[in-house]
């Protein structure tokens, strides 16, 4: 107990006979001596009296998908020969999807039907009601829908531009495997990896430079600050970093690093696959593959012949690492006859798919739990602003240091990374570029205003493309927990 002060008198207010207020009444300043309930009033937590109002309680943490008022839900496709129970319960889902619902019952079944795709709705089977995802309520209560979503199906099924609409209002994830990897996926999401040894002092970072193209500017802009934030944190003092650099960044150098440090974060910068141009499925079956210093492709399973996932994350800067659409997002950007513009065509002739390397990763016997990565090709300006040169890569930084390292649900740490928030700003830029190229009084400057138009529309995209893999839920363990 702390000693009182020498010469310490205590007070005594009863010994008051007013206590004067410095409030005007018209005609004279309040007085008046301490109430007969003096005491009661300091006792109590708050000033107030019991029947009286207290202010609206505070809000639920965002990472507390459980309570109803944040909620976690599946969206499935609808199809017209399920019964009516099957569209409000679920039960057509595969089985680890049921179980997955038995498992979280306060969740919420929502269907995706193409009939009501232009109207961005969502139908509730339950209340037999089409929601309007872009302005609904969050939570699991009538006429809401889930702050946390996990999309089951293909992009064939359930369109990938489902997706980049929700991901600006909700914390979405996908899973589109087969029937094994989807019950490795949800056996390990419902045991929480139980009995991984990922090592959480022990990211990997690999960066491919081949110089002169694309490469150099992913490192710079997204392996190296990541790295320099690693670095300096004690608690993740054996990150190893394949600086393609300074190093041959081959696959046999990211084959040793993930099977040596068991990491629990991976982030990856290189070239995604996109060839043959001139056979459709074998395109597909190697879609968005890693390519190394060597320029030779990484199958799936050259890394799960050394290594299992065993519940890390990993963030890939890679052209359609996560997937591709029909018709390209980018689709006259550029002249057929160019390089790019052959890419985008033959990436929309695989159609709309998930890429393998992420499916292989979240269906392994010891799955990853999540992935991010790309739905079609990327491109330079989105990583900095060319007349500034300014790099626009601090949400990589902010999501995979700030949010996953810390222990977030990753579909929170998106959010809060701000990854999605400049879409908007971005789309506003853009039309507020279009009224300027309208209006501009020489060629000169209406041709600055639609170059910043392009810009704008071009790094919007960009950011919408930006797909969670795996449940929005899961987090990886910290040292704290």
């Amino acid at each position: 107990m702390p000693s009182t002060p020498a010469g310490f008198v205590p007070p005594n207010f009863a010994a008051l006979a007013t206590v004067r207020c410095n409030a005007w009444m018209g005609e004279r300043a309040a007085s008046a001596p301490l109430g007969s309930l003096r005491d009661q009033w300091t006792l109590s937590r708050a000033a107030l009296r019991a029947d009286q109002a207290l202010l609206p309680p505070p809000p639920v943490p965002a990472q507390q998908w459980q309570d109803p008022e944040i909620g976690w839900g599946v969206i499935l496709p609808d199809a017209a020969d399920l019964t009516d129970d099957q569209r409000r319960t679920g039960s057509d889902a595969p089985e680890p999807i049921r179980a997955l619902l038995a498992e979280r019952p306060a969740s919420k079944v929502l269907r995706y039907r193409t009939d009501t795709d232009a109207l961005n709705t969502l139908r509730d089977y339950t209340t037999c009601t089409d929601i309007t995802f872009a302005t609904a309520p969050i939570g699991v209560a009538a006429g809401a829908i889930p702050d946390y979503l996990l999309i089951v199906g293909s992009p064939r099924d359930i369109p990938w531009t489902l997706q980049f609409k929700l991901n600006q209002v909700r914390k979405v994830g996908r899973l589109d495997l087969d029937d094994t990897g989807l019950a490795n996926y949800v056996h390990a999401l419902i045991d929480n990896w139980k009995g991984s040894t990922t090592d959480y002092s022990s990211p990997v970072i690999w960066a491919v430079n081949h110089g002169g193209d694309i490469t150099p500017l992913m490192r710079d802009a997204v392996a190296a600050p990541l790295y320099d934030l690693y670095h300096q944190d004690t608690d993740l003092h054996a990150t190893a970093f394949i600086d393609g650099t300074n190093v041959h960044a081959t696959k046999a150098l990211l084959v040793a690093a993930l099977k040596t440090s068991r990491p629990s974060v991976v982030v990856t910068t290189s070239h995604g696959n996109t060839s043959p141009l001139n056979d459709t499925d074998e395109m597909r079956r190697q879609l968005g593959l890693l390519v190394d210093a060597d320029r030779s492709i990484i199958e799936p399973n050259e890394l799960l012949n050394q290594w299992q996932p065993d519940g890390a994350i990993w963030f890939a800067q890679a052209c359609c690492s996560a997937g591709a659409q029909r018709p390209s997002i980018y689709s006259n950007l550029f002249d057929t006859s160019t390089d790019t513009g052959r890419v985008l065509d033959g990436v929309s002739a695989v159609g709309a798919v998930t890429s393998p390397l992420p499916a292989a990763l979240l269906g392994a016997a010891r799955p990853l739990r999540a992935f991010i990565g790309h739905v079609e090709p990327t491109f330079e300006w989105t990583l900095w602003f060319p007349p500034t040169e300014a790099q626009l890569t601090d949400w990589v930084c902010r999501l995979m240091y700030n949010e996953v390292c810390r222990g977030a649900p990753v579909g929170l740490g998106m959010a809060n990374a701000r990854l999605y928030t400049a879409v908007g700003t971005l789309l506003l830029q853009h039309t507020q570029a279009l009224e300027t190229h309208a209006v501009a009084p020489d060629p000169q400057a209406r041709r600055s205003a639609l170059d910043l138009a392009l810009y704008d529309k071009v790094t919007a995209y960009d950011r919408a493309c930006t797909v969670l893999l795996g449940d929005p839920t899961v987090a990886i363990p910290t040292p704290a927990n």
